[in-house]
């Protein structure tokens, strides 16, 4: 069997949906928010939208994000930030958001969306 390549085009928004246990009008305000831009089949605004596994994976740090409460602007905002915290002074939640934004932040897709603005 032929391994799928992580940043390939696969799963359709019902399927990236299941996957994340989350409705597909969550995914398209993810996109709406620019948090998220999936392939779009023949490169079309009314194309299918396919999400690759590195997709997925980075919906899945959103998602937790924001059971964590952190909020979509918020989101945006510790993306585009370069702030330096003291571990120290931080709660168990805060430290859990950190590890979250900066696994966001080491993504391949989080590079795509970067140079695609």
């Amino acid at each position: 069997m032929q391994n799928l390549n992580q940043n390939e085009p696969f799963y359709q928004i019902s399927q990236a949906a299941k996957l994340l246990d989350i409705s597909s009008d969550r995914l398209r305000t993810y996109e709406e928010e620019g948090l998220i831009s999936p392939y779009r089949k023949n490169n079309k605004k009314d194309g299918k939208r396919l999400y690759s596994l590195n997709d997925i994976e980075w919906l899945r740090y959103i998602r937790d994000l924001i059971k964590l409460g952190v909020t979509i602007p918020a989101i945006r905002i510790l993306l585009t930030s370069k702030c330096y915290i003291n571990k120290n002074i931080l709660r168990e939640k805060d430290i859990e958001i950190i590890k979250l934004v900066k696994k966001l932040k080491d993504s391949s897709v989080y590079q795509e969306l970067i140079k695609n603005k």
